[in-house]
C-alpha cells in the first residue's frame, strides 16, 4: 500500500465507476453518464474528508499495480473502514481479507472495536464482514452498521 497521490484520480475514479453500477447503468449519454460519475465521486471524497478529516487514504496495489484504494480513520475509541473497494479482477483473492485482518490485530492490540457499514445490497461484501466476526447493527438507510470487537472475538 502507499499513500494517495494526485496522479492517482484516473484510476480511482475507473475504480468508483466501477464500483457503482447502479449508476454506471442510468440511461445516460456516455458524456453525461461521464461527467455525473465524477461528480459523484468528488462529492464522496468531499464527505468523507469533511466526516473524517484525520483519515488515511491509501492505494492497494499487486506487483505494482494500483488495484484498490482503502480509507481507514484511526480515533481514540475506535478504527473505522471507511471505505474498502477492489477492481474487480483481484475480487476474492484474499486482499480484502488480509487487509482486515491487519486491521483486526491492530484493533486487538489497541483494545478498540473496528467498525465500517456496507450498503445492504452488497451481499458479497456483508458476507466477507460476517466470516471475519463482525457483527449487523444499526440500519442506517441504505447502509447497515458493522462492529467487531477484540472481547468478542477468538484470540
Amino acid at each position: 500500500m502507499r499513500p494517495v497521490r494526485d496522479a492517482d484520480r484516473t484510476f480511482l475514479l475507473r475504480l468508483y465507476t466501477e464500483t457503482r453500477e447502479d449508476l454506471a447503468a442510468l440511461p445516460l449519454p456516455p458524456p453525461a453518464l461521464t461527467q455525473m460519475l465524477e461528480l459523484q465521486f468528488d462529492a464522496q471524497a468531499q464527505s468523507y474528508a469533511r466526516g473524517y478529516p484525520d483519515h488515511r487514504w491509501d492505494i492497494i496495489q499487486l506487483q505494482g499495480t494500483p488495484v484498490g484504494q482503502f480509507r481507514v480513520l484511526r480515533a481514540p475509541g475506535e478504527i473505522r473502514v471507511i471505505d474498502l473497494s477492489l477492481v474487480a479482477g483481484v475480487r476474492g483473492q484474499g486482499i480484502g481479507s488480509h487487509l482486515l485482518h491487519c486491521l483486526q490485530q491492530e484493533a486487538r492490540t489497541a483494545a478498540l472495536p473496528l467498525r465500517l457499514s456496507v450498503e445492504h445490497r452488497n451481499i458479497r461484501a456483508r458476507a466477507l464482514y460476517q466470516r471475519l466476526g463482525f457483527v449487523p447493527g444499526e440500519d442506517l438507510g441504505v447502509h447497515l452498521a458493522m462492529e467487531w470487537s477484540p472481547q468478542d472475538a477468538p484470540s
